[in-house]
């Protein structure tokens, strides 16, 4: 009985210690800390959502490598189609780094060629840098015009703080300023445009693949260490001496997807360092959950608003009123997050007078390409527009009485007239 009731306090005793502590599990898993990785630059974004969830100098322009080469296959797949033939040029055929050249017995010249969809393979699976270049001027004609298409494309997904000069990725040494510059954020943007693109997607997620060059057949394997492993389902690698070691991934866990890029990574002594960058981040970005950006009641700024001075008529004046969010606002916090959230009125030709009878708004929130709307209020009551003209209303009023006065006496006087003469006429 002593053990029993020894072993029931004991019992009470943990469960006292224990049970203050359980509400603060789901409050220790919002503060999940970010991920220390070797990358200079990195960045999660959700496909659907264009959230950014992990962010490490997103906006830092870097070299990309032969990650260029998703925006190169995104122009290859819009103009061409799997059975096109594509001819090898003399200057697609004098590439021999990375190039597929090396694995065909005399290498490969000018009028050469290979099926289209033998050449995208080659680029997303091999990152061959003369298929690349095969890419470029079968669409363009030059490299240098498909450098200035990859330019336009880019501005119109929105990669902004991006300059491409060539379609393969490859480095000058003797001029910095002539080589590829991307920004993690920028290469998301891209990213995610190349996967939505079938050709693409189907390609980079084989491990494997045979292309027919000469009438040899070269057997490819990918360089993405990730593939088909933690719900990654493909990816474009990259490895240059100003870049370092890059991966762009694309990830999908329980039917939400991700892109993640790290840039600016160490090779190692085994080329794995960004692939267990790319990992970390992914699992981060799947387990992190949103904070508080702004709460309810907090005012975000204000708006000058337009009136009549008497409502439908009169001289138009403005009138400076607080901006209130009507809700809370949440966010992952990162630094490219903290330098680009902002809420702002989506409607700012709002009527004062109608604002002051309903005072409830619509606010966008954003971060980059991610947009919500959320609820607001306008600080503004029909009281406050009077006590800002009430000199003026004031004025008004005083006049207006001063007018029925003077029109009460002209009539008065009127009548006294009136009646005077109809005595006169009476005594004559």
């Amino acid at each position: 009985m002593t053990k029993k009731f020894f072993k029931g306090m004991v019992l009470l005793l943990c469960l006292t210690l224990i049970l203050p502590f359980t509400g603060n599990i789901k409050a220790f898993a919002s503060e999940l800390e970010a991920p220390q990785i070797i990358g200079g630059s990195a960045i999660t974004m959700d496909m659907d959502t264009g959230e950014v969830i992990f962010s490490k100098n997103a906006d830092v322009k870097r070299s990309p490598a032969s990650t260029t080469k998703l925006l190169t296959s995104l122009l290859f797949a819009e103009n061409k189609t799997k059975g096109d033939l594509i001819s090898y040029t003399d200057n697609s055929a004098s590439i021999t780094e990375t190039a597929l050249s090396g694995y065909i017995a005399g290498g490969v010249k000018a009028g050469d060629t290979m099926t289209a969809d033998d050449v995208m393979k080659a680029v997303m699976i091999f990152s061959a840098n003369d298929a690349s270049v095969l890419m470029a001027e079968s669409v363009a004609g030059s490299v240098e015009a498909f450098a200035k298409m990859m330019n336009e494309k880019a501005k119109e997904l929105g990669a902004t703080n991006s300059n491409f000069v060539n379609p393969n990725g490859l480095e000058d040494p003797t001029n910095p300023n002539n080589n590829n510059s991307t920004t993690a954020h920028d290469l998301a943007l891209i990213g995610i445009a190349a996967y939505k693109n079938d050709w693409i997607r189907e390609t980079m997620a084989l491990e494997d693949a045979p292309v027919y060059l000469n009438g040899g057949r070269i057997d490819l394997e990918t360089r993405n260490k990730n593939l088909n492993k933690d719900g990654n389902l493909g990816g474009k690698t990259g490895t240059e001496t100003l870049a370092g070691h890059c991966f762009v991934g694309f990830y999908n866990r329980d039917g939400r997807n991700l892109v993640t890029v790290v840039l600016g990574s160490d090779y190692g002594s085994d080329g794995t360092n960004v692939f267990n960058d790319t990992k970390s981040v992914a699992d981060y970005s799947y387990t992190a959950t949103k904070v508080a950006y702004k709460a309810n009641g907090d005012e975000i700024g204000n708006v000058d608003l337009s009136y009549k001075l008497f409502r439908f008529f009169g001289p138009t004046k403005t009138i400076t009123a607080p901006v209130i969010l009507a809700q809370d606002v949440e966010y992952y916090k990162n630094d490219y997050n903290d330098a680009n959230a902002t809420i702002s009125l989506s409607n700012t030709d709002i009527d004062a007078w109608k604002t002051a009878s309903n005072n409830n708004v619509d606010l966008t929130f954003s971060i980059g390409n991610f947009t919500e709307t959320v609820k607001g209020t306008i600080g503004l009551t029909t009281g406050q527009i009077f006590k800002a003209n009430l000199p003026i209303y004031a004025a008004v009023i005083i006049g207006i009485i001063v007018a029925v006065v003077l029109v009460v006496i002209i009539i008065n006087l009127i009548r006294k007239s009136g009646s005077r003469n109809k005595r006169n006429r009476y005594y004559r």
